[in-house]
């Protein structure tokens, strides 16, 4: 369990850091000026993405706790029992990758723009 858990931790982080690069790429590598709004439909699917996996790469990592909770005779909520902790890991892993396809697409039609 806890490598599962490290391993959505690594998602989380890395999503986060391509968050930023996004912003960063925009700015210093299309020099897009300070003014101008990035926000387009290819920023907007590559944020959208990310903001996914980090959301539910923490949800996997509250429900890998539920899951130990109820292996043990602890009381607890029974609130989250039907949904498999494996989807929402999925879910992780289909929009981090999503979203980093989209960045390279994107990153390729603007590099070859300017």
């Amino acid at each position: 369990m806890s490598m599962f858990s490290d391993n959505a931790k690594t998602y989380i982080q890395l999503s986060g850091a391509a968050l930023a690069v996004t912003l960063t790429f925009a700015r210093e590598v299309l020099h897009v000026p300070p003014g101008q709004n990035i926000a387009n439909g290819w920023m907007i699917g590559m944020w959208t993405c990310f903001a996914v996996a980090i959301i539910s790469g923490a949800f996997y990592q509250y429900l890998a706790v539920k899951y130990v909770e109820s292996c043990i005779d602890w009381e607890h909520s029974a609130a989250w029992d039907w949904l498999q902790a494996g989807y929402v890991y999925g879910i992780m892993l289909f929009s981090f990758y999503g979203g980093t396809i989209i960045f390279t697409v994107y990153a390729i039609v603007s590099l070859r723009h300017t």
